[in-house]
């Protein structure tokens, strides 16, 4: 059976960041959580383990590139991870203020929303992201679990043939010997496995905060839609309206576009907490992806489900992003042709000038911005394409 939370009966109110306050409140990390010095020394820990996990596990695959180049493979491939998410760790605290800004407007924003087409709008969208975030968290779990179980198996096959035992952690880091022996293992043991756990609940909450918002100014921008088609129909078009009619129209178009500049604020608000994460993402996504088949194609048995599943989990980040920035352009292209398809001629000059500034608003389409890059699908297709000229090249090298 699946959780109650992916269910439809789940309340809809309830889906609003639900995987990323989830995964971030476990390192300490969530805007909206209360700073506590518990809560500070917590977090300050999380951040210490998952920093010298990443020099650790760097410092492992640059040793080993001359000695042995797929084990070093094995190490920088999930490093590069590693290291994008202690990107992420860093970006979410220093713009914890504006996300908790971010995360309070659009809610009261979208809770304002609440006629039976913007309710069905909310909750297609709500249980949209839940879901898809809820798969980058299996996925990840998944990735970090199967490199300790793999190295458990590995192991006990040695035990079982009469072998030494191989004292490494279950991502491959550089340690003191003192701490890869008996009594020390087991404790560093958990720590590399928790350093795991850190890696994927960082990219469940940024991946999560990223597709939740374009999905929310989503709704928002569809809100803004169908209210500026409602106050422009008109019934008859030979009744012309009233002097008085067009005056409440005027007013109420008047708050609409200020909804509708204050959604772009908030986009552009959002682009400027989220560009170092999405950069990184969209910069290293291709590398990653990348070196995780190149390995799955090296090694053999337990080895291939690891990176299968690892690659699994970097192409569903890599997707959300670009369903995000999608999703938020289609809105603003819709919000422009529903505008001008509307019966904004049959009204007096002044409401005709307003819903034109409108239409030439939504036609400049509202976008994530990032050097270099625009999240959208079509940027997908182009990042797989440069992956498999990697492969082929790694490949033709190896």
């Amino acid at each position: 059976m699946l959780p109650q939370f992916l269910t439809a009966a789940y309340p809809m109110e309830r889906h609003y960041f639900l995987l990323p306050k989830f995964a971030l409140s476990l390192i300490g990390f969530y805007p909206e959580q209360e700073r506590t010095f518990l809560i500070r020394l917590w977090s300050f820990f999380n951040f210490f383990i998952l920093s010298y996990g990443c020099f650790a596990e760097a410092y492992y695959g640059i040793y080993y590139i001359r000695i042995n180049i797929v084990t070093a493979l094995d190490a920088l491939c999930p490093v590069a991870s590693s290291i994008l998410s202690l990107l992420k760790m860093c970006c979410i605290w220093w713009y914890r203020e504006e996300l908790k800004f971010l995360i309070q407007r659009v809610r009261v924003l979208t809770e304002e929303q609440r006629s039976e087409r913007k309710l069905n709008y909310k909750k297609k969208s709500y249980t949209l992201v839940t879901r898809l975030t809820t798969l980058l968290l299996f996925c990840g779990f998944c990735t970090s679990t199967s490199y300790s179980v793999r190295h458990l198996l590995d192991n006990m096959l040695r035990k079982a043939h009469g072998k030494e035992w191989i004292y490494e952690t279950p991502f491959k880091m550089m340690f003191p010997d003192p701490l890869l022996r008996l009594p020390l293992y087991p404790f560093i043991y958990m720590l590399v496995h928790w350093h795991g756990y850190i890696t994927v609940v960082c990219f469940v909450g940024a991946d999560g905060f990223f597709l939740g918002f374009c999905l929310y100014l989503t709704v928002l921008l569809q809100s803004l839609r169908d209210d500026v088609t409602d106050l422009l129909h008109i019934k008859n078009i030979l009744n012309i309206p009233t002097k008085k009619e067009e005056e409440r129209i005027v007013k109420q178009m008047e708050r609409l576009v200020d909804r509708h500049n204050e959604i772009a604020e908030l986009t552009e608000r959002l682009s400027g907490v989220m560009v170092e994460i999405t950069l990184g993402h969209f910069v290293t996504s291709s590398l990653i992806i990348g070196t995780s088949v190149i390995d799955m194609l090296l090694f053999s048995g337990v080895g291939i489900i690891v990176y299968l599943v690892y690659t699994c989990a970097v192409g569903t980040e890599i997707y959300l992003y670009c369903l995000g920035g999608t999703c938020i352009m289609e809105a603003c292209s819709d919000l422009a042709h529903s505008t001008f398809s509307s019966h904004w001629y049959g009204h007096n000059v002044r409401i005709q000038k307003m819903t034109l500034l409108m239409i030439a608003r939504a036609q400049r389409v509202l976008t994530i911005k990032i050097p270099f890059f625009s999240p959208s699908l079509e940027t997908l297709t182009s990042i797989l394409r440069f992956t498999g000229s990697l492969i082929a090249l790694a490949k033709s090298v190896l």
